[in-house]
């Protein structure tokens, strides 16, 4: 799957961040729609995008919210191109300004852009979620590991908390209230991921664990953690996933308040996935330096199994 994620993107990259490009031939509105589903489904993820328990009439909106999300965390993400931070600010500042003028642009070929453009103007969606994203991804560019939870939480709320907040919208189910249990259900989603790639993240000095709660349990990891030192990486892991499985069980409460029976169903599946994978974080303990756990089929359908009980 990374390997499809990289070759999608990595061909023409230039091209995908322009609204307009000689590179695309033909697309139209309904073959951009088929594009962003190819994309989607070609990723691996722990949390359900636009699947079956989703309206069919709603999925294209999905996959195509997903596929712009997908090229701008592509261009941030270290691991994937071979390009200095200062490329990959440029790069995602052009998306910027593509989103700015998206509404009153008219020539577009980017199979990304003409199926973003079609889902904001037919759901009436505002334009402030996705330049929130972005700012999320410049942050990531230009990573500093956060001094404190708060700091955490304010990462979150431009990288994950936008995305319910379109969800929420597409569905005509925006209010304060939603809004806020939806910010709880994103920011522990966005938790879970951190420290689910812990052994990825960690070589490369990306660090999302605040300092004062590693100072809190005497940790560094300026340095190679010791076996000696297993206790403490227990203690603090325990303490980063139960404070993260607070967030999705505080803001499971949503699904109470959703007119729509599917939705309340999907929302059921990505809490039911995010409370799976820490559960498989919590078994590995200090292992999560060096292994990433994953869902895997049997996860799915437990998954799906509970949704429907």
């Amino acid at each position: 799957m990374k390997k499809e994620k990289i070759k999608i993107f990595f061909e023409a990259l230039d091209a995908y961040c322009s609204l307009f490009d000689e590179t695309f031939s033909g697309f139209d509105v309904e073959r951009s729609y088929q594009f962003c589903k190819t994309v989607a489904k070609n990723h691996y993820e722990n949390f359900p995008v636009g699947s079956f328990l989703i309206p069919r009439g709603y999925r294209r909106f999905f996959y195509s919210i997903y596929t712009f999300a997908r090229l701008a965390d592509d261009i941030a993400d270290s691991n994937n191109y071979s390009i200095d931070s200062n490329r990959r600010h440029s790069l995602l500042n052009k998306l910027e300004s593509n989103i700015s003028v998206l509404l009153t642009t008219e020539r577009i070929n980017n199979p990304v852009f003409l199926a973003l453009k079609d889902t904001i103007e037919r759901k009436e969606l505002p334009l402030e979620p996705f330049l929130k994203l972005l700012t999320a991804f410049k942050m990531d560019v230009s990573f500093a590991q956060p001094e404190n939870w708060k700091d955490l939480e304010k990462y979150c709320n431009f990288s994950a908390n936008p995305v319910g907040e379109l969800v929420l919208r597409l569905f005509g189910e925006y209010n304060q209230m939603n809004i806020e249990f939806s910010n709880r259900i994103c920011t522990g989603l966005q938790l879970a991921n951190f420290w689910q790639d812990l052994s990825i993240d960690i070589p490369l000095g990306r660090i999302y664990i605040p300092k004062d709660v590693l100072k809190r349990f005497g940790l560094d990891f300026a340095t190679p953690i010791s076996s000696r030192e297993k206790d403490k990486l227990e203690l603090c892991f325990e303490y980063l996933i139960h404070r993260t499985r607070e967030y999705l069980l505080d803001g499971w409460k949503l699904v109470l308040f959703l007119r729509n029976k599917r939705l309340r169903f999907e929302i059921n599946a990505i809490v039911n996935g995010g409370v799976r994978i820490l559960a498989k974080e919590k078994r590995l303990g200090s292992r999560l330096i060096r292994r990433r756990p994953r869902l895997n089929f049997l996860d799915y359908l437990l998954i799906f199994f509970n949704v429907f009980l």
